[in-house]
């Protein structure tokens, strides 16, 4: 059976009985054997793609963390520029390749159950199907081994997983983020309740063996649903936070945190959207969902005043820090929901040139966007994560006035489907 054409998500596509098949691991042109099961899935390459490369995890066909590391970069380039294109009815959008397209996340976290012993690994995408991993060649390397270390201890010190069914054992994940150097690492364990035996052995020989790990946290979760993190943390070892550097400020990062999880990806798209801003000293701008104020705080020394929106509490907090750590004066913080935080300043007649927004993958909302219409702010420049949910943003910007000037992407989860756009747009009303 011959593979027709892929899918962004890098599935393969097969007519079968004149229905449209979707197969992942499959590429365009291959021929191949399959077997339906629940779904159609690959038994057999008869004929491989030119694109396909050696596959270097055992679980990929399994995993579904991600999508393209059977496939040359370029080949998964070429597939992710075809799909923004088409979506956005584009022919000369381009995308910014990463020098690192493998080991690239500073950010890892692993599900610990029982199998047999306790063990790390993910669930399998879109199931509660435990894939036991030891190793995943997107995060960092670092990370990984201090990760599996950390495994031995707790076997060491006869820590027992979480099970969700008869309530017993205490851990559920660990987590793991470092800076770009990996010269700072914070730990955070996640359990089931606030008591953990051996809790100084562990950290002592954790920071023993590992001299960058600056700090350990323990976050509480004591539900029984797929959210990782609970609400109850505390800091066992160190501040609780750990420092990066991105385009020459820094940055506190905590468990809970927000935080890009690609270093030189951060860079090139945070470079992409202040291109794109043009900004110059006369300029008072706006950063929506602003998280830690990373990219309001980098654009500080550009302009002449930013103001950014934050719901989040806890991060309105670190922001602080992080603008006291840099010395940055010109930046102001309002904790709030960013559509009334803008309908309030509306009111004041506050003039705004430009906004900056970085929504959830669910995007912006209709409210929100017509509020910026109602400040008439002349320039937005929008970072998104969902390309599909910017599209039915753009349109929402286009009713209300607004004109895009310039789109571009940037390919900040290479061997993944995601795909990070940066769309400038301009008040024409």
């Amino acid at each position: 059976m011959r593979c027709i054409d892929n899918d962004f998500k890098g599935d393969g596509i097969f007519i079968i009985n004149d229905k449209k098949i979707f197969v992942s691991g499959v590429l365009k042109d291959e021929e191949v054997e399959l077997v339906k099961n629940k779904h159609y899935e690959l038994v057999k390459i008869i004929k491989p793609s030119p694109d396909r490369i050696n596959l270097i995890c055992p679980s990929f066909y399994y995993c579904g963390g991600c999508q393209y590391l059977h496939i040359s970069y370029e080949k998964e380039i070429e597939i992710k520029t075809k799909y923004i294109n088409k979506l956005f009815n584009r022919k000369d959008l381009v995308i910014t390749k990463m020098d690192n397209y493998l080991h690239y996340r500073n950010k890892i976290s692993y599900v610990i159950e029982h199998k047999g012993s306790l063990s790390t690994g993910f669930y399998k995408e879109g199931s509660h199907d435990f894939i036991k991993i030891n190793k995943c060649h997107l995060h960092n390397e670092v990370l990984d081994e201090i990760a599996m270390y950390l495994k031995e201890l707790l076997l060491k010190y006869k820590i027992k997983a979480y099970d969700k069914f008869s309530k017993t054992g205490l851990i559920k994940h660990i987590l793991l983020k470092g800076n770009k150097d990996m010269s700072e690492v914070l730990v955070c364990l996640i359990l089931a309740n606030n008591v953990l035996p051996k809790r100084k052995e562990i950290i002592r020989d954790l920071v023993n063996k590992y001299n960058n790990v600056k700090t350990v946290v323990e976050n509480y979760n004591y539900r029984d649903t797929s959210i990782v993190l609970g609400e109850d943390v505390k800091v066992t070892y160190g501040s609780g936070f750990i420092k990066d550097e991105i385009l020459g400020y820094k940055f506190l990062i905590g468990s809970d945190t927000f935080y890009q999880i690609n270093h030189e990806g951060v860079e090139k798209l945070y470079s992409k959207a202040l291109e794109l801003l043009k900004p110059n000293k006369n300029m008072t701008i706006i950063d929506a969902y602003s998280g830690v104020g990373t990219i309001g705080l980098i654009a500080s020394s550009r302009v002449k005043e930013v103001i950014s929106i934050e719901l989040n509490k806890s991060s309105i907090f670190i922001a602080k820090e992080n603008a006291r750590i840099n010395n940055v004066k010109n930046i102001k913080f309002i904790n709030g929901d960013a559509t009334n935080v803008l309908y309030n300043l509306s009111k004041n007649k506050l003039k705004v040139d430009a906004l900056i927004l970085d929504p959830p993958r669910s995007g912006s909302t209709k409210g929100f966007i017509k509020t910026i219409s109602m400040l008439k702010i002349k320039q937005v420049v929008y970072i998104s994560c969902e390309p599909q949910t910017l599209k039915r943003d753009l349109e929402e910007f286009k009713n209300l006035g607004y004109v895009v000037k310039e789109m571009t992407a940037v390919d900040m989860f290479p061997r993944t489907f995601n795909v990070e756009m940066v769309v400038s747009l301009t008040y024409q009303k």
